[in-house]
């Protein structure tokens, strides 16, 4: 019982690190699609 837990346990680890660095550089949840930054929150930057 404690190998398949162990096994699950893992499996869910790694897609949720898969997810996270697929993640990392997206604002979409497909990926495809990156906004555009607002000139409003560019000039709040400097």
């Amino acid at each position: 019982m404690k190998n398949i837990q162990k096994s699950v346990l893992k499996c869910m680890a790694s897609v949720g690190k898969m997810t996270a660095v697929k993640a990392a550089g997206a604002a979409s949840l497909a990926y495809m699609h990156q906004p555009k930054e607002p000139a409003a929150l560019k000039n709040l930057k400097k």
